[in-house]
């Protein structure tokens, strides 16, 4: 079994800790890896997210990002005629090092596959409340939903601004550097809280900004019904009255499906499409935007949560302006050994979905939290016969050096050979 890739995300502060020659001296010889990419722009987040400190950061316990900063040398002519250009770390030991140049170079010295990757959220929260709200995805009651710790930072892709500046920020990076990849893992649209219903959790997320209302009126949609309808199983939903909290009672104790749902209020399908026709409009323009620069660029999406059509994204769509996805499944943090038995269903899922596009589908295995080299290789069994084209692994600062090598142990095991 033939895979094509080996990756993980590579932090800059890990870079400056450990060195880049002994890190990817561990990523290379331990885990057997043939792949880095740079977070070049990255949200805030504790480093580990999982564990209490580092498993061989030799400088630090751990580690606190700067919110949406970027660690690539920022070129002002890409920004021109733009409100918004990104921030350069402040912090002293990293603003003065072009780090995603350092790391590219010496990935390019080992023969290794070279990438870039812009996450979360491109526009520190501070910024976002404080100079440009109108760009801030809105509820439909007008507040800014929050989604994880994200909330006064979610732009939304229906406007023209915030499209264009992460469309700078990708076409600065594909320009100035030699990548073999672009991943993209953004927050598309607020997903609401889908856990709460089958359907009706999505009608506490976004968006309803002005943007989004002249985006659907445009193509004709009656965005007073669509507001109104939504706004009911929104206040339902969250029991903001006496009626709302009986609706809400009767609606637990039927077994009505969201299909039923559906048909029953059509300006619900109506937004739902509307979501994902507008998101997948959104990745094709960035792909047009950075293959305009490098024809030969992998643009990667990575499917960040389960359920990912509440964000808007629909993957039998957007399967055609992208170069491949990544299947995000970290079922090993959970130390449970039948949620890893069931991870070639999300790979399932994208195959069927890509339908005969034949696009590589990249699997992902969780090195952190309560993963084990058991678990480990019990997943890379199961990705060997998924039809998954490469693997990535969450990460390689989480990651103990018992795990790394569960990476290259259980490869082998499996009859996976990286090329």
């Amino acid at each position: 079994m033939i895979m094509h890739e080996l990756s993980s995300n590579i932090y800059p502060w890990d870079i400056h800790d450990e060195g880049v020659d002994n890190l990817l001296d561990n990523i290379q010889n331990i885990a057997g890896g043939n792949m880095g990419l740079l977070a070049a722009m990255m949200h805030q987040e504790r480093r580990p997210v999982m564990e209490a400190r580092y498993p061989h950061n030799p400088v630090r316990k751990s580690y606190i990002s700067e919110d949406a900063r970027c660690y690539f040398t920022i070129h002002d002519d890409m920004y021109k005629g733009s409100r918004l250009k990104p921030l350069r770390a402040e912090r002293d030991f990293l603003r003065d090092t072009d780090w995603l140049q350092v790391l590219t170079d010496a990935l390019r010295k080992r023969g290794m596959r070279t990438g870039a990757s812009i996450t979360h959220t491109p526009l520190d929260a501070h910024r976002a409340l404080t100079q440009f709200p109108e760009l801030i995805q809105q509820d439909v009651f007008g507040n800014h939903p929050v989604f994880h710790y994200f909330g006064d930072q979610q732009l939304c892709w229906n406007n023209n601004e915030a499209r264009e500046y992460s469309f700078n920020i990708a076409a600065d990076i594909v320009k100035h550097y030699d990548i073999d990849t672009l991943m993209v893992s953004m927050l598309l649209l607020n997903p609401g809280e889908p856990d709460i219903h089958a359907l009706l959790g999505v009608t506490l997320g976004g968006c309803f900004c002005p943007a989004c209302e002249a985006k659907a009126r445009a193509q004709g949609l009656d965005w007073d019904a669509i507001k109104k309808t939504v706004g009911h199983f929104a206040r339902v939903v969250r029991r903001a009255d006496a009626a709302a909290g009986e609706e809400w009672t009767l609606i637990k104790r039927t077994t009505t499906t969201p299909t039923l749902f559906l048909l029953q209020y059509p300006e619900l399908y109506q937004w739902l499409k509307f979501r994902c026709d507008t998101i997948s409009d959104y990745i094709r323009d960035m792909g047009q935007v950075v293959h305009a620069i490098n024809p030969k660029l992998d643009f990667r999406y990575n499917t960040n949560w389960p359920k990912s059509e509440f964000f808007g994204f629909d993957l039998r769509r957007i399967v055609h302006y992208v170069d491949s996805i990544r299947v995000l499944d970290y079922a090993e943090q959970t130390g449970d050994a039948e949620a890893v038995m069931k991870k070639d269903v999300l790979i399932a899922n994208a195959l069927q979905q890509m339908g005969e596009t034949k696009k590589p589908v990249i699997a992902s295995v969780a090195t952190r939290g309560k993963a084990t080299p058991e678990l480990i290789k019990q997943a890379l069994r199961l990705i060997a016969k998924s039809g998954a084209d490469g693997l990535s692994y969450a990460f390689y600062d989480c990651a103990s050096f018992e795990l790394l090598r569960a990476l290259k142990e259980g490869a082998a095991e499996a009859g996976i050979v990286f090329r």
